[in-house]
């Protein structure tokens, strides 16, 4: 009987471990060291040593969840995917221009925070949905494959695609994901309808641009992380804790990565 929950929080020094037995209610806590060089390591062997501690077989683990810091650290040190963007004509500096919440609002001389995606990295085509959902401009697809290419050339990794009015709908972000899939190859493709599909175009965009960034890494963490889990015995679907405090699957974080930014400390 799968009677076995085991949560597990990756930090850069220590990997904590938690264990509930679900059957008898007896809960036990321990550490082991982290790895950072590849937290998916320390994180396996956690598993491991959890279902050797009570005889268990890994058929006995009901559930396997944990909190990272890789998108967190990723985040923090500018160690994300080298990323481009696509978007409305006349809208690239929107990532810079942000919003008239600052710091220091009358300061000339104020240093900015350095943006995910630097300006020559972020290309415009010619769109336009109204608010309402009418189609003013329908992207060319000769254009959009031309802006394509041109990111090719950048050698980007991943790419954000956000459009004023896609949360109305999306038509015109799919059609451009569909180009640069098709001329990226394993890119990595995130459209604002997906991450964030509600109004204000700068929380979409900027939130957008945080998942293009992370994708690459998070999926390449998850993607040694799972079979490692698997060696060690743990067949339950493992799952991540989003920055909400609530959990969801790797495939999900492996396409949504935004949601784990504060997976760690949440």
């Amino acid at each position: 009987m799968a009677s076995l929950r085991i949560g597990v929080d990756s930090g850069g020094t220590f990997t904590d471990v938690c264990l509930l037995d679900e059957e008898i209610g007896r809960i036990s806590v321990w550490k082991l060291s982290s790895t950072p060089d590849d937290p998916s390591v320390a994180i396996a062997e956690s598993a491991r040593e959890a279902v050797a501690r009570f005889g268990a077989a890994g058929d006995h683990v009901s559930f396997f969840g944990h909190g990272t810091t890789v998108a967190t650290n990723a985040l923090i040190q500018g160690r994300g995917a080298r990323t481009g963007l696509i978007t409305n004509d006349g809208f690239r500096d929107l990532l810079d221009l942000g919003r008239q919440r600052r710091p220091h609002l009358y300061d000339l001389q104020a240093d900015k925070p350095v943006a995910l995606v630097p300006r020559d990295r972020r290309l415009e085509v010619r769109e336009r949905l109204l608010h309402d959902g009418t189609v003013e401009r329908q992207p060319d697809a000769d254009e959009v494959r031309a802006a394509a290419r041109q990111l090719r050339d950048m050698d980007v990794e991943a790419v954000a695609i956000c459009f004023l009015y896609s949360f109305v709908d999306p038509a015109h972000e799919k059609m451009v994901a569909r180009i640069l899939g098709e001329e990226l190859g394993g890119a990595f493709i995130t459209a604002s309808h997906q991450i964030c599909p509600e109004f204000r175009e700068y929380e979409r965009l900027s939130t957008t641009v945080v998942n293009a960034f992370l994708g690459p890494v998070m999926k390449g963490y998850l993607s040694r992380l799972t079979p490692r889990l698997r060696d060690a015995g743990i067949h339950a679907a493992p799952h991540i804790t989003q920055s909400n405090g609530g959990t969801i699957t790797f495939e999900t974080a492996s396409v949504l990565p935004v949601r784990a930014v504060l997976s760690g400390p949440s």
